[in-house]
């Protein structure tokens, strides 16, 4: 996986390329703490699978952020992963955080 990294006032953008698995969820998760921003991004774009560990990590971090005040962005979900999405849950998830962030 590839990340290439866009920020702006109190924002980053991580732009991911490749796969989100197992053997790379920890470089995404120590990439989004290390940035201190308000709202971190994360756009899905060029990512071509994610399997549980990838979609695990991202709803870790959701938390995490969420309890510091601060926000995740999922943005631009290719369809075939959103589809893969949608069946585990992962958004009624965020849902959840995004409505109570001491979840």
């Amino acid at each position: 996986m590839e990340i290439r990294i866009r920020q702006q006032k109190g924002m980053v953008t991580l732009e991911l390329e490749g796969e989100l698995d197992f053997s790379n969820v920890e470089q995404l998760q120590q990439e989004i703490q290390r940035h201190p921003e308000e709202v971190v991004e994360i756009d899905l774009q060029g990512l071509l699978f994610i399997d549980s560990s990838g979609a695990g990590m991202l709803l870790s971090q959701a938390r995490y952020l969420y309890r510091q005040g601060r926000t995740l962005r999922i943005v631009n979900i290719p369809d075939f992963i959103r589809e893969d999405l949608e069946m585990i849950g992962f958004f009624k998830v965020l849902e959840i955080l995004e409505s109570n962030p001491n979840a």
